[in-house]
């Protein structure tokens, strides 16, 4: 189930595509959130003019003319009331027969609004601190994934891929994001100094490194 009607937007924003593949922005703010102990997505830090998915959707709307909010049951109408009136966002949900599978649902969910091969550009609202520029420089390759030299983070990365392709790596239940990045989409790493940018926000304790 999605928030709004717009798969028929984006399918046009493909088909009017003259050159390459029309660039659609994923945010992932399905996750559990366990370890942080409350909905990471809508979480807002001090020190940040809106909540975690509202940064995630502000940075990727920079580069793609539409994003697709990738929620879960828990606060899929909380973030679909968040962006109603932005025409340029989709909220959408785990989609049967993979729900609550990790981020490869959520991807894959994404992938239901635009079955056919596309170019996607992938932030998790885990990232409140990423920046354009290490989006930006993701998007000169065609399939890559944001690292540090100590850590990969595949869900800051920019790749193709179809509905039925993350379809058949869920069926074979092999639900590593680093497996789906790596061998699926042969994505290489574009390595960054360690920052801010690239602090995962698990846990709360993190936060004393974000304020």
């Amino acid at each position: 189930m999605v928030a709004k009607a717009a798969t028929s937007s984006i399918t046009t924003h493909l088909n009017h595509k003259k050159e390459g593949l029309e660039m659609l922005g994923i945010v992932l703010a399905g996750g559990q959130s366990q370890r942080f102990g409350q909905d990471k997505a809508r979480y807002q830090l001090a020190n940040q003019p809106l909540n975690n998915v509202g940064l995630a959707v502000a940075k990727l709307q920079l580069l793609c003319e539409h994003v697709i909010v990738s929620a879960n049951a828990n606060n899929f109408s909380a973030l679909a009331a968040q962006f109603a009136s932005d025409q340029h966002v989709t909220v959408t949900r785990d989609q049967a027969p993979f729900v609550q599978q990790g981020p490869l649902s959520g991807i894959y969910a994404a992938t239901c609004l635009s079955p056919e091969l596309t170019d996607y550009l992938l932030l998790a609202v885990d990232y409140p601190l990423m920046t354009t520029t290490i989006l930006t420089t993701l998007t000169t390759a065609a399939n890559c994934y944001a690292a540090t030299p100590t850590r990969d983070h595949y869900l800051v990365s920019h790749f193709q891929t179809s509905q039925a392709i993350v379809r058949d790596d869920l069926l074979l239940g092999d639900l590593r994001v680093s497996h789906f990045m790596t061998a699926t989409c042969q994505a290489v790493p574009i390595t960054f100094p360690a920052s801010r940018a690239l602090i995962n926000l698990n846990k709360l304790e993190a936060l004393t490194d974000v304020n």
